[in-house]
């Protein structure tokens, strides 16, 4: 039979079963043209040359394939599919007569169906690349994997979901929702978790699009009068990622859609992940129902990176943009980009233009060059006003609250890093500092800034509490942070 991969006599009676079981002739059209059979110690190995093919086995035929291995090995008997279009000719045999006419209605549908997922599989050794009609969300827009998503104490719990749900979607958290402030690597993770699933579960169907995108979606099939079509084919996905989904935020019929779209999946046991610069109960204008869902499942923060991480995306870069850079200079720029990956991306792209422009070989004076406004605004005094305001920004409390007699720690801790702050990156005197913050005595001032300098030079970690939960973050790591947003927005 042209579907055994090797001589095996037990596969050869399991085939002979199935074709009795099937029809001879829907065997040798959907069998012996379109699959090769391997059995291995624990399951049956179908490989076929696309997605249709496993799908119209699998519905088709998997009790009858179940019937024959009951027949022939005494028991139920574990089938997976993989897709291998270099077994196959490229030109397959056309369908017999009395399959043409299913064959032609399904693919019809299932293509349609497909118009929103992945055009192709990205190459690994188990599953090649397979070619399929140009969808709307290709593999073009895949440009991360999780492999090369660089993990710290940031972000480790992020990972850590976003691999699982990869690996087991809808089995845990579902839905999974990642925030944080753009450039940290949300986009990142989301296109990681896809190329995962891609290649752990080739045949089973997602989609990764933008909420702008699952709006316009919407809005199109609703003028066109194709909202069953649309329903169709988002409520029967295996995994949908979502980025950026703010963006739905008041728009009340798409998100009504959406939650029935949400509820259709997760009632099927499948995955649902996404992604948005802020927790789901921050967003403005969402709905009650949303926000319950939401938070149903596992929402984690994504946060800066720490310099460890920093350094270690610089070499990567580095290592892309085919430059050699010293330490000390990746542990300089590093001190320097604090806030996101993105302005990482931007100096290490300066760096290597400015070093193929001059044709000179990276160093650390060609990186003060390339990247001398950072280093002069490293010396530029900045607005004592804007220092407090940032502070006041991150930690998340208000001015007025900042500049109060309330001595809980929620408020002390940003007022003493806004005093600290202030001496640093102004000109002002500690009596002047203590003018600023409420009139307050010089010797306050002094024993804050000592307060904070104790924790920065012994490595102390700062801790406080938010409308988010919990924050801890090295004192050094804070304090250098809050040092650039504040030049940054100054």
């Amino acid at each position: 039979m042209g579907c055994i991969i090797k001589e095996d006599p037990q596969l050869t009676r399991l085939a002979e079963v199935i074709a009795e079981k099937v029809g001879q002739q829907r065997f040798h059209v959907w069998f012996n043209s379109s699959t090769r059979l391997d059995l291995k110690p624990d399951m049956l190995e179908i490989c076929v040359p696309n997605d249709f093919i496993s799908e119209w086995i699998g519905s088709h035929f998997s009790r009858l394939i179940q019937e024959a291995a009951q027949e022939v090995l005494g028991g139920p008997l574990h089938v997976r599919f993989s897709v291998m279009p270099q077994l196959f000719d490229a030109r397959p045999e056309e369908p017999a007569a009395e399959t043409r006419d299913a064959l032609a209605k399904t693919h019809s549908g299932f293509a349609h169906a497909k118009t929103i997922l992945n055009g192709t599989l990205p190459p690994t050794a188990t599953h090649p690349p397979v070619q399929r009609p140009a969808p709307s969300v290709g593999r073009a827009r895949l440009r991360h994997s999780l492999d090369t998503f660089v993990v710290g104490a940031s972000n480790q719990l992020a990972y850590n979901a976003a691999a699982h749900v990869a690996q087991y979607p809808g089995s845990q958290y579902t839905p999974l929702f990642i925030h944080g402030s753009c450039g940290l690597g949300k986009t990142h993770l989301l296109q990681g978790i896809c190329r995962r699933f891609l290649e752990l579960h080739p045949t089973r169907r997602w989609a990764y699009m933008t909420g702008e995108e699952f709006t316009n979606e919407f809005v199109q099939a609703m003028r066109m009068n194709k909202i069953d079509q649309f329903r169709h084919r988002m409520r029967e996905l295996d995994l949908l990622v979502i980025d950026d989904v703010h963006f739905l935020a008041g728009k009340r019929a798409t998100m009504e859609e959406f939650l029935h779209t949400f509820n259709a999946i997760e009632a099927m046991g499948k995955q649902v992940v996404m992604a948005s610069d802020s927790h789901p109960k921050t967003i403005e204008d969402f709905g009650e129902s949303l926000i319950n869902r939401f938070v149903s499942g596992m929402v984690v923060r994504i946060d800066p990176p720490n310099f460890q991480m920093r350094c270690e995306m610089l070499r990567r870069m580095a290592l892309e943009h085919q430059l050699t850079i010293a330490d000390e200079v990746i542990c300089w720029i590093a001190r320097r980009v604090t806030q996101n990956v993105r302005e990482l991306e931007g100096a290490i792209t300066r760096v290597a233009a400015y070093s193929k422009l001059s044709n000179r070989p990276v160093d650390e004076q060609l990186a003060h060059e390339a990247l001398g406004d950072l280093e002069r605004q490293h010396v530029q005094p900045i607005r004592p006003d804007a220092i407090v305001q940032s502070v006041c920004d991150y930690f998340g409390v208000a001015h007025r609250d900042l500049l109060s007699a309330r001595r809980d720690h929620g408020i002390s801790l940003p007022r003493s890093v806004a005093m600290y702050l202030v001496r640093k990156m102004s000109t002002l005197s500690y009596p002047e500092i203590g003018q600023l913050l409420n009139k307050r005595n010089h010797s306050t001032v002094i024993s804050a800034c000592r307060r904070i300098d104790r924790a920065i030079t012994g490595g102390e970690a700062l801790e406080w509490s938010s409308a988010l939960g919990t924050r801890k973050e090295d004192a050094a790591e804070l304090l250098q942070r809050l040092e650039e947003h504040c030049r940054a927005g100054k």
